[in-house]
């Protein structure tokens, strides 16, 4: 039948599938220079540079953040990601999406860990949840010795929520992409923060 030929020749050739990604493994989403891991097209900034240290971008590794995100979460670390850079050229931001909790990704948080002076993960969980259980791997595999990487995990607070809508809740959680760009520019020192007194 030419119908059912030219239609599975059609689908055959034009349907692409998607490596896919084993369980119990995260993957990079954003590189330093807002390059997208999972794209071949140049970032919105014309960047395709992704090496850290190219041009002053992320030389020192305390200049070098990852925002390793567990749940829906991740649109809003891009958009803080892309805020950050754009702020200040001196920062590299690459942004990861863990997937999973249980397995724990080892082998991608020791890379962030290795490659970066810090790492916020941010989650929908509460106190206890995946940036916990990051820290805990962080702790025992050595990777805070050093004393080179700053950790801050970013949860839902242990309080009750008003209804309101999603974006509301997420505002009054602190979980939206300006609180993430906040922490990233808190921790890498670019802003002043009050002390707050006894």
């Amino acid at each position: 039948n030419i119908l059912a030929d030219y239609h599975s020749f059609h689908v055959s050739s034009s349907t692409k599938k998607g490596t896919p990604i084993e369980i119990g493994k995260g993957r990079l989403i954003r590189l330093p220079g807002g390059v997208r891991a999972l794209s071949e097209e140049p970032a919105a900034n014309g960047s395709t540079d992704s090496k850290l240290g190219a041009g002053s971008r992320g030389k020192k590794k305390e200049d070098r953040v990852a925002i390793l995100t567990f749940g829906t979460r991740l649109s809003e670390a891009l958009i803080a990601a892309d805020e950050v850079e754009e702020m200040d050229p001196d920062l590299a931001v690459t942004v990861a999406d863990a997937r999973f909790m249980k397995p724990l990704d080892v082998d991608l948080i020791r890379e962030l860990a290795e490659d970066n002076g810090i790492i916020i993960t941010v989650e929908e969980g509460s106190i206890g949840g995946f940036g916990d259980h990051v820290l805990h791997f962080l702790s025992l595999d050595g990777a805070l010795d050093k004393g080179d990487l700053k950790f801050r995990p970013m949860v839902l607070p242990d309080s009750y929520f008003e209804a309101a809508t999603q974006y509301e809740q997420y505002e009054m959680a602190g979980l939206n992409s300006h609180h993430i760009r906040g922490t990233v520019l808190r921790l890498a020192k670019k802003i002043e923060v009050p002390v707050l007194s006894d």
